[in-house]
């Protein structure tokens, strides 16, 4: 496992590939590849590769699950460790990106099942709303939204109100800066539970992304008052202050200073990005 983590750290930093390999493009995100063959470069010349599949433990998060070695010379030829004795598996950091799927054609090529026997045990219930919501939640952590919507929608289509979904939908659409689609979801979302004040936390996000400072204004307010956790009534303050900010609008800016101030601890992000934007505004 440790000598997997070194390899996998290591080739992070790696941008290119032998011409020899144009059909391996190291181009994809992780979360672009998830139940994907992917292959892994060692060094930045070598025709040997890392070969698994990318994954989603719905507890741990994107994994790479490691099967073998690929070499590429007149046609790609892949060497599976068999009997398996242990599986060798990998956290994927937030940060990796290089990857590079393999094409159906070369799996087929490298006799590769189409998945390994053990993916099926991650992918169990993988169409139910409850799993949906957390794949949908992992997605939206590392910044993979365009990919988490689409499996936020099947599982609004069947249960809109189901716990968590509606945030991490909207949350998405805000990430990917379609505020008119989180305001539609959210809104229902208040209807249906009014005292969430997660929801007004993202309503106000999506106003201001929608260039509706006013609204927003309201709607931090609202959750504000409706909070008791400091933390998270220090970031709706925050992201107002920030707004005003841009805006160059001193007298709201300094409105929202003080709110922020009532709930950033010292040694929050908040408090000190604040400090931050205050010695910046008039310069």
């Amino acid at each position: 496992m440790k000598k997997i983590v070194l390899l996998l750290c290591c080739i992070t930093a790696l941008h290119s590939i032998n011409a020899q390999e144009s059909l391996l493009q190291f181009d994809k995100k992780y979360y672009e590849c998830e139940n994907k063959w992917v292959a892994l470069p060692l060094t930045e010349k070598d025709t040997a590769y890392m070969i698994g599949v990318v994954y989603l433990d719905e507890q741990a998060g994107f994994t790479f699950g490691y099967e073998g070695k690929m070499t590429i010379t007149d046609k790609y030829r892949s060497h599976i460790e068999s009997p398996r004795t242990n599986r060798m598996i990998y956290r994927i950091p937030e940060e990796y990106t290089q990857m590079a799927i393999i094409p159906d054609a070369k799996v087929q090529e490298m006799n590769l099942p189409t998945e390994p026997d053990w993916l099926p045990i991650y992918r169990k219930g993988e169409d139910e709303v409850q799993s949906q919501v957390k794949r949908g939640f992992h997605f939206n952590h590392i910044g993979g939204s365009l990919q988490a919507i689409p499996i936020l929608l099947k599982a609004y289509a069947k249960e809109p109100h189901a716990e968590g979904l509606e945030f991490e939908l909207a949350y998405a659409y805000n990430a990917i800066e379609q505020p008119a689609k989180a305001i539609e979801v959210l809104e229902k979302a208040i209807k249906n539970d009014p005292k969430n004040y997660m929801f007004y936390r993202e309503l106000g996000y999506s106003y201001i992304l929608a260039d509706k400072f006013g609204d927003a204004e309201k709607t931090y307010k609202k959750g504000i008052a409706m909070s008791d956790n400091a933390y998270q009534q220090a970031e709706m303050a925050f992201n107002m202050a920030g707004a005003y900010y841009r805006l160059k609008d001193k007298k709201k800016f300094d409105e929202w200073v003080a709110i922020t101030r009532k709930y950033a601890k010292e040694d929050t992000i908040y408090f000190k990005n604040l400090l931050l934007l205050e010695s910046k505004f008039d310069k």
